[in-house]
């Protein structure tokens, strides 16, 4: 009759010792106070707005829309069919793609994932995005 060369039985290998016990606990903590600070950090990024001058309101006709440097980036600055200027952060909240001016559909459009916002308030129409466009705070300067 032979002997197994190590005896370990089943239930040995399935037993949870403190060691790893503590080991899991640790790196379950760690991911998830890492998860918290990025979620915070995109909420409060979300919250601000940035002032950036807009040359001439009046080189815009109505429906149409120009992206400009401003806001820690690109913003895009459009025109509404009523004479209303709204300006929005031009990357996606989804994956951070350049959204783009659709006049045809009167609304911005994500071209990676076809996301759709409202051209008014930024917010979500359809696609995967949770969070609408970010507000710009524009400063009109018509003189110019």
């Amino acid at each position: 009759m032979l002997t197994p060369p190590f005896p370990v039985t089943l239930s040995d290998e399935r037993r949870l010792d403190r060691r790893r016990f503590l080991a899991a606990l640790g790196a379950g903590a760690l991911l998830a106070s890492g998860g918290a600070w990025f979620a915070r950090r995109r909420d409060a990024r979300a919250g601000v707005t940035t002032a950036i001058a807009a040359a001439t309101v009046a080189d815009l006709a109505p429906g149409e829309a120009r992206v400009v440097a401003g806001g820690g980036g690109e913003a895009l600055v459009v025109r509404l069919n009523d004479g209303a200027v709204a300006a929005f952060d031009r990357r996606c909240p989804h994956l951070g793609c350049p959204v783009v001016w659709a006049a045809a559909n009167g609304r911005f459009e994500c071209p990676c994932h076809g996301a759709a916002f409202d051209a008014r308030t930024g917010g979500v129409l359809f696609g995967p995005p949770r969070t609408g466009l970010r507000p710009i705070t524009i400063t009109v300067d018509e003189e110019d």
